[in-house]
């Protein structure tokens, strides 16, 4: 069966459980799922930009569907990129190399917004980042996006995998988990082939890249922490 639309996505999630009684539900699997795979998958099809972003005093609002910042700039200015530094790192330049007005040299994500320094008396950004998986529920039944264009195995294991808690079977629960682990580290692996080399990690935010293992690591553990916690 092809997997290219939202109903055939629910039809094959209804298939794969061998229940016809779960209409109302799958739904919420899919809805689950949209937001394990957005904690753990970082695509070159989630990059997106967003220009001209308004910087006051000092501040700037990271755009509602904003996973991870991967660059930065002052708005249309090429040879002025930003570099990304942690919270205390943007506060100790504050109060010692960066108080004067001038046009933006750091950054650091605090919440939702992007806190730039020096601070400039005016101006904008141009930031590129990861966005999230833009969702199926609730739209058109014959809707598609990237992902389910792209990996409709991975749209269709994860739903499953937050299937069984409702459904009480924690032996496909196990099976299920492994399965949407090893899709998610083999995306990981492949998107370091398409950007980067093959030691270093997908994106950042306040972390620095690192080494494949790692990574491959975290995106098991985020996958299990995130289908628990839901």
């Amino acid at each position: 069966m092809a997997l290219t639309t939202y109903a055939e996505l629910k039809t094959a999630i209804g298939d794969w459980l061998n229940r016809a009684d779960l209409d109302q539900k799958i739904p919420d699997f899919i809805s689950l799922a949209e937001s394990t795979l957005n904690d753990v998958l970082r695509q070159a099809d989630m990059i997106t930009q967003s220009t001209g972003v308004t910087i006051t005093s000092g501040r700037a609002t990271l755009p509602a569907d904003a996973l991870e910042v991967v660059y930065a700039q002052v708005g249309s200015t090429e040879d002025e990129p930003l570099e990304q530094i942690s919270p205390q790192q943007l506060t100790m330049l504050r109060r010692t190399r960066t108080r004067d007005a001038a046009n933006p040299r750091f950054f650091a994500i605090i919440g939702r917004q992007i806190v730039v320094t020096p601070t400039p008396a005016s101006g904008t950004l141009d930031i590129d980042y990861y966005q999230r998986i833009p969702t199926l529920v609730g739209g058109s039944e014959s809707g598609t996006n990237w992902l389910l264009t792209d990996a409709p195995h991975v749209y269709l294991y994860t739903s499953l995998l937050h299937a069984t808690p409702f459904l009480m079977d924690d032996a496909r629960y196990a099976v299920f988990q492994n399965t949407v682990s090893q899709q998610v580290m083999a995306s990981v692996k492949s998107q370091q082939t398409l950007s980067l080399d093959d030691m270093k990690s997908a994106g950042f935010s306040l972390r620095a890249p690192t080494d494949l293992a790692a990574q491959a690591m975290d995106a098991k553990a985020a996958v299990s922490n995130a289908a628990n916690n839901m």
